[in-house]
């Protein structure tokens, strides 16, 4: 037992250090309490009653969260209950991927260097206020992670059952967070002729599970509203968001989100109106408004990369303590500056390792694509905090840990690495 634990005993710090702390800040600003329930979380709730309930589609949320957050339905739980489970399911993932971090930090230095890297994951606030919503950026960031695990598991002993059990999470993860549709397409087609070498092999069912599940999704949206579609999300975001703030330079106005003519417009029309409206206006846009357009994308970018969590915006001092506002205000502080240090960290480094490992570690080739892509597509959105760079942290943390290795054992700048 105590060989056990001392083998473990990193690990086990991790899990206590992630539950006090989780502890402490929920009991020091009430996160728990503050009950706000943002139109996102409510989105994800209804979508897993949509399923439970009448097994139907939902218009913006694909199945996949709906599939995990909504499992108390089957017990006839209320809403309620989905809300408090959801919180639990976030605080494990949270954990499972500090753990899983660990384990992968390990590949590339020591013991104590990857706790304390670690550490340092566990001190991210925006990636810890977050937990208390029901959103997907905390599962979605486990479970990639997860799919991470199993690919370096994949490169180091070739086993077909660990590239299966990653690209099937890759494909699942479509139908949580549909923005990452395309890298996980790109994943699946760059291991395609391995897939097709072992479509007998008994580990495929997997990605065959996937698959069925992503078929299922576009024929249920075919059924409920009309279309083969994933979801009708990306349509209404990019309206809302990216062309509404092009508009708004092309006529000098000034974007707010809570003040778009546009959003109220686009709501008076079915889902696949929509659709066809949104289009139009980016083909129109693209034609007449493109440099506005540009503009506007990087504007987004930027605003993604710099803005504090969008967690703590509405919170409220329950308990009437003095401390609150000067609190509220530091907290604010700190989550900017880690997603700015962060969101520029994983920028360059991606950069760097994609040119530099492309042909050597397919691992970190494969992870600083995926940062890469994750800030290229959040400029099609805005107003949402560090939501969208949250989910590629982790791998940052992995990125710089072997920068800081690189840099103090070779000139790895002027050599390949093995």
């Amino acid at each position: 037992m105590k060989k056990q634990l001392l083998k473990y005993r990193y690990e086990i710090i991790l899990i206590l250090t992630g539950i006090v702390w989780l502890t402490f800040l929920n009991e020091l600003i009430q996160i728990n309490n503050q009950n706000n329930i943002c139109n996102d979380c409510d989105n994800y709730r209804e979508s897993a009653y949509y399923l439970y309930h009448h097994f139907k589609s939902h218009y913006f949320r694909p199945i996949g969260m709906a599939i995990i957050t909504g499992f108390p339905y089957l017990f006839n739980a209320s809403d309620y209950t989905i809300y408090k489970f959801s919180l639990i399911l976030n605080v494990l993932s949270w954990i499972g991927t500090s753990l899983l971090l660990f384990t992968l930090l390990k590949k590339y230095v020591t013991n104590k260097k990857a706790f304390f890297f670690t550490l340092a994951y566990l001190s991210i606030l925006g990636s810890i206020f977050i937990i208390f919503n029901l959103l997907t950026e905390t599962i979605f960031t486990f479970l990639i992670i997860v799919s991470f695990y199993f690919l370096k598991k994949y490169h180091k002993n070739k086993a077909f059952l660990f590239l299966s059990l990653s690209i099937s999470i890759f494909l699942f993860t479509i139908l949580i967070k549909p923005s990452i549709k395309f890298f996980a397409i790109i994943v699946f087609l760059y291991f395609g002729k391995t897939i097709l070498k072992n479509y007998k092999n008994r580990s495929i069912v997997f990605i065959y599970l996937s698959l069925l599940l992503i078929a299922f999704q576009y024929i249920k949206m075919k059924k409920d509203y009309g279309n083969y579609t994933l979801t009708y999300i990306d349509s209404v975001t990019y309206y809302n968001y990216l062309g509404s703030k092009a508009m708004c330079y092309k006529t000098n106005d000034i974007f707010s989100q809570e003040t778009n003519n546009r959003a109220k417009f686009l709501e008076q029309f079915s889902y696949p109106e929509q659709r066809n409206i949104a289009t139009k206006d980016f083909l129109s846009q693209l034609n007449d408004n493109k440099f506005n357009l540009l503009k506007s994308y990087i504007s987004n970018l930027l605003e993604n990369m710099k803005t504090p969590s969008s967690s703590c915006f509405y919170w409220k001092n329950l308990n009437h303590k003095d401390y609150f506002e000067k609190l509220k205000t530091t907290v604010n502080f700190i989550t900017k500056y880690q997603n700015r240090i962060l969101s520029v960290l994983g920028f360059f480094l991606s950069i760097f390792y994609i040119l530099k490992s492309y042909k050597t570690d397919k691992f970190l080739f494969f992870i600083s694509c995926y940062i890469l892509y994750t800030i290229t597509i959040s400029g099609v959105s805005c107003s949402q905090g560090d939501r969208f760079h949250i989910v590629f942290y982790p791998f940052v943390i992995i990125l710089f840990a072997k920068f800081y290795t690189d840099l103090k054992t070779k000139p790895f700048i002027l050599k390949n690495h093995k």
